[in-house]
């Protein structure tokens, strides 16, 4: 599948919670004609789960088709003043702005750190089988990246890093990539949030995602200083994470 329409991706990445979703709101529903008792709490929850499924693909496509994401005009801001090589992280799928349209310098390398010992959703898979990436990439563990210390002046990382579901495994992709940075270059870090607004978009969902707090304390704990930080859509936050010495 091409990276087209966003709603339609997500859908197919996450098909089993939406079928499973509205497979249980339609035995609420014969639950509720069965014993009329249960009429008004199995309409209301059935209201509920079907607001959620379509509010969640509606936001995804506002995000991947319409939002200034796609632009990619808020990127300069979060780079250092003078960006010479850079590097792209993913696992297995591109970043949604073409980077190479906006990112200046060039691209010394683009990894694929998708290891399904550490990347245990379902959905990164099925991601993974239904969308091919516009450019080749390399691929290596994310607690090892194939490239040398201090090689670039940035590093995008979008989507990707909350797929590390093992919490010492995304310390030490932060410290990888610290590595990988020259001093006074950047970490830019896109990422929806496990907050408020994710949650009316995309309810229990929400949870496959970390908090900022989160972020913020697995940068501190690679010594990358926060050096600015931006809402790119009021569900997907941008940080820029500096290394400093």
């Amino acid at each position: 599948m091409k990276r087209s329409n966003g709603a339609l991706r997500i859908f197919f990445y996450n098909w089993p919670t939406y079928v499973g979703t509205w497979a249980f709101a339609l035995a609420m529903l014969l639950v509720a004609l069965a014993e009329p008792r249960f009429k008004w709490p199995a309409v209301i929850l059935d209201v509920i789960l079907f607001a959620w499924s379509v509010v969640s693909l509606l936001v995804a496509h506002y995000i991947y088709d319409r939002s200034p994401l796609l632009g990619g005009n808020w990127i300069s801001s979060l780079l250092p003043t003078s960006v010479q090589s850079w590097a792209t992280i993913h696992a297995g799928l591109d970043a949604e702005v073409e980077l190479d349209a906006v990112m200046p310098g060039r691209c010394v390398a683009r990894l694929d750190v998708f290891d399904q010992s550490l990347m245990t959703a379902p959905s990164i898979k099925r991601a993974r089988a239904y969308t091919t990436c516009a450019s080749a990439a390399v691929s290596c563990s994310p607690t090892s990246l194939k490239l040398q210390d201090r090689t670039c002046d940035a590093v995008v990382v979008a989507f990707t890093a909350h797929e590390i579901r093992n919490g010492l495994a995304r310390e030490r992709f932060f410290d990888e990539i610290r590595r990988c940075v020259r001093p006074g270059g950047r970490v830019v870090l896109v990422e929806h949030l496990r907050d408020f607004m994710n949650f009316l978009a995309f309810g229990p969902g929400c949870l496959h995602f970390l908090s900022r707090g989160e972020w913020l304390r697995l940068a501190g704990n690679a010594n990358l200083f926060v050096a600015k930080e931006k809402r790119i859509t009021p569900w997907v936050m941008a940080l820029s994470l500096e290394r400093t010495s």
